[in-house]
């Protein structure tokens, strides 16, 4: 609540103020606001609160020294109305003073005594037609009724306002989580901080304490991510709602206790409890009673259900357990329902039980439990799946079962990208229990351990994979397919086709997971490599994909096709393939959802997904699209204009040592492009290029165009026409689409021929991808190939995509060539969000210059006309109004 709520609370022709509401909504803190308000005016503040014997304490809330004027209990006032007037009139004359300007703030009221609440309402009619107040707090819900009549009594008569402190909003808790991680809360973080805490303030503050502690929440760029949201939350111990239940008394903590584990019990949780803790079962009953007079627990009609308005509450007595207590609470719960005594709606959380019992249930049914749940919930709920796999190696007591739930639980650690995890448990398997490893099987963990490596950046340790100075366990096929996938790895492509062409014949006559493992890579190979027709086989007859037993072979294979696609820029295919197999969003990889969204036009999709990856550790993946991925989200951000994320994502990129790393040559290229470092960005284009002497020649084509673009834009049509050359020569090898489209665009640019610029055009239309046929178009246009009437589509194109940057610079072509550039207001609006956005960023004005295309002085005078038009007195100030929403 702000300070101009307080006031218009407390500003009141009553003498009495009632401010209500739960435990830690902050009655206190509102008290504490209205002290140093009212001390402002002028008033004398005297501040009492009650505490759960009925005892008045004077006290300080962090204001001026105050007067202490106590109400406490006057023998017999309640009973006799004479002496609670008597001792409410001396009350009166110290708390006024003869001025009457004065007022009393009483906390707690809930627990006011008989006698002193006597005292307390003959003082509020005295108070009556004074300018002095009275405000005072109440806990609800209310545990006795009668504690709550004398307001009511007091508001039929006019002599108090009441006044609920409500939870805080989505806004309010967005605020919040904006003043701690000092960016702006996604949605979903925003949503699951209101889940913990009901918007309570205290369990908001806890709530996002420990999701930030806890490393749930993370930042990049200017946005703040939940990750991890369905991890248990680790919420502190000594919050207030658990200091309430403490002051309840040791069996009611214990009770609640048992209840935050056995809540889903429904109508059975206090036969439950009791039986857990040793108590009578009515014992139990008042003592839930009591936690729901408190305001603790809710229970759902005649006990159906039970659970804590404010979850965080739960986490903090599941967090405060001993490490033997939830153990036993749960094979309590468990054993009732293999009993057939209780049972629970939710599987999974009754799962999750029998993983925390572990030996204290009968050890091997608790073993076939997990086993079986887990491979019921598939590639769904894997963090759940986890758990209960790490469980069930513990419950094992032979090898076989053991080995069983290892390999489970490795693959599981794989696929939610735990990679040292997935490494350390690949490694025992193949070290410790090789023998109890079919040839399928052993194949399967070589790769796990294979790109575990690459996901921990253990270079060397690739090296010797490939260079055979380090053996795994397994026969000629596995590690030959093994190698291939080091070598792939490494970047080293080349090595990968020769490998796996020298030695086709013994690796397609092994195991059927190695034969489609080779496949995949020789595939592959050959496609980066420049060799198209083995890519084009395969996606023309899925009938003859070499499959292994289980559909996961089939929703990777269609991945691999689908990021060879989308990586050599087909998009159209790419759609077309996973409609055609029906393949479920859910399982088409992070980096080519983020991929296809960025290139159909879906930009903030895009950036939402990788930002997603990048903070829940998931966008470093080991497979080929990763890189091509950042590439395409990069020059989105570029062309909005938000070059500080473009960075940070390169950043982050480069980090990750990615499969097709070069690629991100051509991101960075892009940004220094756009900050008209074009000499930067040339040798980054080269550098890229000389993986083409290493026969690597995907991407070759985009660095061939931006090479081209760079020569003209210096009048130098040389050095345009020998790359021009090259990527004719790339055509006539690789003739893929996007390669197809590049070499006309180029020969259109360097001879201003109408033709390609025609065929170039054409194709970019047939590809599907704003953002190309955006640039084709402008590249045209900007060397003299195609008419300047094209702009005025771009215009509309970078328009729909949100590319700011992008847009300013076309209206400067626009201008060159005559072309109106339509709708003046919105052209301003849109300079100026640019310019705010850039300088938002950091960028000198010099930067700003570049970027913008116009002078460092014309630059200068717009900076200073949006400061004088906003009232921004600085970067800092403008940056910040950004990052709340109110520029």
């Amino acid at each position: 609540m702000h300070d101009a709520d307080v006031h218009a609370v407390i500003a009141t022709d009553r003498p009495l103020v009632l401010v209500t509401g739960p435990s830690g909504i902050g009655r206190t803190t509102f008290l504490g606001r209205a002290e140093e308000h009212l001390s402002k005016q002028g008033k004398r503040v005297s501040v009492i609160r009650f505490t759960r014997g009925g005892d008045a304490v004077a006290v300080r809330l962090g204001g001026p020294d105050s007067v202490h004027s106590l109400i406490g209990p006057v023998a017999g006032a309640q009973r006799e109305v004479e002496v609670a007037r008597r001792a409410a009139a001396v009350a009166a004359n110290s708390l006024l003073g003869g001025d009457h300007q004065a007022a009393l703030l009483v906390d707690d009221a809930q627990w006011i005594d008989d006698d002193s609440l006597a005292v307390l309402e003959a003082l509020v009619r005295r108070l009556a037609g004074t300018s002095a107040v009275c405000v005072c707090t109440v806990r609800t819900p209310v545990t006795q009724v009668d504690r709550i009549d004398w307001a009511r009594k007091l508001r039929d008569e006019g002599l108090l306002r009441s006044v609920r402190l409500r939870p805080m909003t989505a806004a309010e808790i967005s605020r919040r989580l904006t003043a701690v991680t000092l960016a702006k809360p996604d949605d979903e973080l925003v949503t699951r901080v209101g889940q913990l805490s009901l918007g309570v303030p205290a369990a908001v503050r806890d709530s996002i304490e420990t999701l930030w502690r806890t490393g749930a929440i993370q930042v990049f760029g200017n946005r703040a991510y939940l990750v991890a949201s369905t991890q248990a939350v680790d919420a502190p111990q000594n919050n207030e709602f658990v200091r309430v239940i403490r002051g309840l008394g040791q069996r009611a903590h214990a009770v609640a206790k048992a209840v935050s584990v056995l809540a889903p019990f429904g109508t059975d949780v206090p036969r439950l409890v009791a039986a857990s803790l040793g108590m009578a079962e009515p014992d139990v009953v008042v003592l839930l009673e009591a936690l729901v007079r408190e305001g603790i627990l809710h229970r759902g009609r005649r006990g159906s259900s039970w659970r804590f308005p404010v979850p965080l509450v739960a986490s903090a007595l599941v967090a405060g357990m001993g490490p033997f207590e939830r153990r036993r609470l749960a094979a309590k719960a468990v054993d009732a329902v293999w009993a057939g005594e209780v049972r629970c709606a939710d599987v999974d959380y009754l799962t999750d039980l029998v993983a925390d019992a572990g030996r204290l249930v009968d050890p091997q049914r608790a073993l076939d439990e997990l086993l079986r749940r887990s491979a019921e919930t598939g590639s769904q709920a894997t963090e759940r799946a986890v758990h209960w796999l790490g469980a069930a190696i513990e419950l094992a007591n032979s090898r076989i079962p053991r080995v069983r739930a290892m390999l489970a639980h490795t693959a599981a650690c794989h696929a939610l990208g735990d990679y040292e995890r997935g490494l350390r448990g690949a490694l025992l398997l193949l070290n410790d229990f090789a023998d109890q490893l079919t040839p399928d099987e052993t194949q399967e963990v070589h790769v796990i351990a294979v790109h575990a490596l690459k996901g921990v950046r253990d270079t060397e340790a690739l090296r010797e994979i490939a260079g055979l100075r380090r053996r795994w366990p397994g026969d000629d096929t596995v590690g030959i397919v093994t190698r291939a996938l080091a070598y792939s790895m490494l970047d080293c492509w080349i090595a990968v086709r020769d490998l796996l062409t020298r030695t086709e014949d013994l690796w397609r006559s092994g195991n059927p997971t190695s034969v489609f493992h080779g496949s995949r890579l020789s595939t592959m190979a050959a496609l980066w490599t420049g060799r198209v027709e083995p890519f084009e086989h395969c996606l023309a007859d899925p009938a003859q994909w070499p499959m292994p037993d289980g559909p996961r072979f089939r929703i990777e294979q269609v991945n691999s096709c689908a990021t060879a696609l989308l990586v050599t820029g087909d998009t159209c295919r790419a759609e077309k393939l996973l409609i055609d197999e029906d393949l479920p969003v859910a399982s088409v990889r992070l980096g080519n959802r983020a991929l296809l969204a960025a290139m159909v036009g879906r930009v903030d999709l895009a950036v939402e997904l990788v930002t997603r990856g990048i903070v829940s550790g998931t966008g470093h993946g080991p497979d080929a699209g990763s890189a091509a991925m950042y590439l395409n989200v990069v020059e989105v951000l570029v062309a909005q204009g938000k070059l500080t994320a473009a960075r940070e994502m390169m950043l982050t990129a480069r980090e990750g040592d990615l499969v097709l790393g070069h690629l991100l040559d051509i991101a960075e290229a892009r940004i220094d492009r756009a900050l008209g470092e074009n000499g930067r960005a040339a040798a980054k284009l080269r550098h890229c290029l000389d993986k083409t002497g290493q026969g690597l020649l995907i991407g070759a084509d985009l660095c061939l165009s931006e090479l081209a673009d760079v020569a003209l834009e210096a009048d130098d049509r040389q050095e345009a026409r020998r790359c021009l050359a090259e990527i004719e020569r790339l055509a006539e090898s690789m003739p893929t689409s996007r390669v197809l489209t590049q070499a006309q665009l180029v020969r259109a640019c360097v001879y201003r021929s109408r033709q390609a610029a025609d065929d170039s055009l054409r194709l970019a239309r047939e590809r599907g991808q704003p953002l190309e046929l955006a640039t084709t178009a402008t590249r045209l246009v900007q060397h003299g190939a195609a008419e300047p009437t094209l702009l005025s589509e771009v215009y509309d194109l970078l328009g729909e995509l949100g590319a700011l940057l992008y847009r300013s610079w076309i209206r400067n072509l626009m201008r060159e060539h005559g072309v109106v550039v339509p709708g003046r207001r919105e052209t301003v609006a849109e300079n100026e969000r640019v310019l705010a956005m850039l300088a938002a960023d950091g960028l000198t004005n010099k930067q700003l210059g570049m970027a913008l295309r116009t002078s460092e002085k014309s630059v200068e005078g717009r900076l200073s006309r949006l400061f004088a038009r906003t009232g921004y007195r600085s970067r800092i100030e403008l940056s910040t109004a950004m990052l709340t929403g109110e520029f």
